[in-house]
């Protein structure tokens, strides 16, 4: 696999895990706590900010590669990421308009990347 590759797939990766981190971040956010610094100190919280900081690693490591002119087409993916995942986990309603929206956001990297 060429260099430029790999590193796309650090970027996707990234976003991937990105996706990941706002799930659990909504979760702490969508919890009631007894103690108001339980809202910032909990597994939510840390684990969420803990994979951001890894997410960011991996994007700074793909830009040492990846032109500056393909990373917007790799972080619109994230929308589409967290999108399912919000579906998936937190059962969120995907209306029409949410899955045209997708749609366009996932034909608009094709077009770029082809």
């Amino acid at each position: 696999m060429n260099d430029y590759l790999y590193h796309i797939l650090i970027m996707v990766f990234g976003v991937v895990i990105a996706g990941a981190a706002q799930l659990l971040l909504k979760a702490a956010a969508q919890k009631k706590y007894r103690y108001w610094i339980r809202q910032y100190l909990n597994i939510y919280v840390v684990a969420g900010y803990s994979i951001m900081v890894l997410s960011t690693i991996c994007t700074v490591t793909a830009y040492k590669v990846v032109p500056l002119s393909v990373a917007p087409a790799c972080e619109a993916f994230g929308q589409v990421i967290v999108a399912i995942l919000s579906w998936a986990v937190l059962k969120e309603k995907m209306n029409r308009k949410k899955i045209t929206g997708l749609s366009v956001i996932l034909l608009g990297i094709a077009i770029f990347f082809i």
